[in-house]
C-alpha cells in the first residue's frame, strides 16, 4: 500500500519521488515548447537538478528540526504540490530563488541551539539576498530572518543589525560582478520589481486550477495544523511558528507579485508541505489515507487537459 510505503524514509522513496517529478517537469517544458540550444538545455538541467536538490533540502529540514516523523510524506507532498505549477517549474529563477529561500530557513531554524548565532544569521540573510536577485519579491523572506533573530536570540543588538550587513554584501559582489562583465554598476531599478494586486492572470482555466487548488489545500493543511499545534512540545514550538510565518510570507509575496503566473506559488510549496504532513500523520482509517495519496498523484495528471 502506498500509504506504508511512503510513511518510510527509504532511498528507493526519494528515487521514486524524485523520477515522479522528473515526469511533470518534462511534461512542463514539454509544454512551451523544447528549443534545442545550449542556453535552454543548460537552464533546462540547472532547473532540474535544484528543483530535486530542494525537495532533498526539505526533507533535510524537517527531519533536522523534528518538524514531522521520518518519512517521506512532506517531499511527496512538495512534489504534489510543486507540480500543480508548470509555470514555475519552467521558469529557472524561481527555482533557484526558492532552494536560496530553504537555506536561509535552515539556517535560522539552525538558531535554536544557540551556537554560531552570528554566522547563520549572516548566512540567512545573505541567501535571501541571492534569492532576491533571481527574484526580486523573495526579499520578503529578510523578514523571517528577523523572526528568527526575535525567536531565539533577541537580546543582542548586532544580531537586529547583521541582516542588513548581508544585504550589502550581496550588492557590493552585485557590483563587482556587473562592472566586470557588464562595465557598469548593478542597477537597482533594473533589479526590483513594481507591486500589482491585479488577480487577472489567474483567470485562465489552468492558473485557475493551479490557484485554486493551492487555495483549498492552504485553507485545510492549515486548519488541521492549528488544531493539532498544542501537540507540539514547547520546544518545537517556536519551530512551528516560524513556518507559519514562512508560509504567510509566501502568501503575501503572492499577493503583490506584478506578473501572477502561478510560478509565484511556488514559494508557498516548501512550508505547505511541511504542514500538510501533519494530515498525513494523523491517526485515522488506512483505507482514507491511502485514497488521500492517490489524489495527490494522480490530481497533477488533470494539468494536461488544459
Amino acid at each position: 500500500m502506498l500509504s506504508s510505503f511512503f510513511s518510510k524514509s527509504k532511498p528507493i522513496n526519494f528515487i521514486i519521488i524524485a523520477l515522479y517529478m522528473l515526469v511533470f517537469f518534462v511534461i512542463a517544458h514539454n509544454k512551451i515548447g523544447f528549443e534545442f540550444n545550449r542556453s535552454y538545455v543548460l537552464l533546462f538541467s540547472g532547473g532540474l537538478v535544484v528543483y530535486v536538490l530542494s525537495m532533498l533540502l526539505l526533507n533535510y529540514i524537517t527531519q533536522r528540526n523534528d518538524l514531522t516523523q521520518k518519512s517521506t510524506h512532506t517531499v511527496l507532498l512538495f512534489a504534489f504540490l510543486t507540480t500543480l505549477i508548470p509555470n514555475a517549474l519552467t521558469d529557472f529563477w524561481i527555482v533557484l530563488s526558492n532552494i536560496f529561500v530553504l537555506l536561509a530557513v535552515m539556517r535560522i531554524l539552525g538558531l535554536r541551539n544557540g551556537k554560531q548565532v552570528k554566522s547563520k544569521i549572516l548566512d540567512a540573510s545573505i541567501c535571501v539576498g541571492i534569492a532576491s536577485l533571481a527574484y526580486f519579491w523573495s526579499i520578503g523572506f529578510l523578514v523571517f530572518v528577523f523572526l528568527g533573530v526575535l525567536f531565539f536570540e533577541p537580546k543582542n543588538y548586532r544580531n537586529w543589525i547583521i541582516p542588513i550587513i548581508g544585504l550589502l554584501i550581496v550588492f557590493l559582489f552585485s557590483n563587482c560582478f556587473t562592472l566586470l562583465f557588464y562595465d557598469s554598476f548593478f542597477s537597482i531599478p533594473e533589479y526590483t520589481d513594481p507591486i500589482s494586486f491585479s488577480f487577472d492572470n489567474y483567470i485562465e482555466n489552468q492558473q485557475l486550477f493551479s490557484f485554486g487548488t493551492l487555495s483549498i489545500c492552504i485553507v485545510f493543511f492549515f486548519s488541521i495544523y492549528l488544531i493539532t499545534f498544542k501537540r507540539h512540545s514547547a520546544k518545537v514550538k517556536p519551530v512551528l511558528n516560524l513556518i507559519i510565518a514562512q508560509l504567510l510570507i509566501a502568501a503575501a509575496i503572492v499577493i503583490i507579485s506584478p506578473a501572477k503566473n502561478t510560478s509565484e506559488l511556488f514559494f508557498v510549496t516548501s512550508p505547505l508541505a511541511i504542514i500538510g504532513t501533519t494530515y498525513l500523520e494523523l491517526e485515522y482509517s488506512k483505507l482514507v489515507k491511502e485514497f488521500n495519496i492517490w489524489v495527490f498523484l494522480l490530481l497533477p495528471f488533470t494539468i494536461l487537459l488544459f
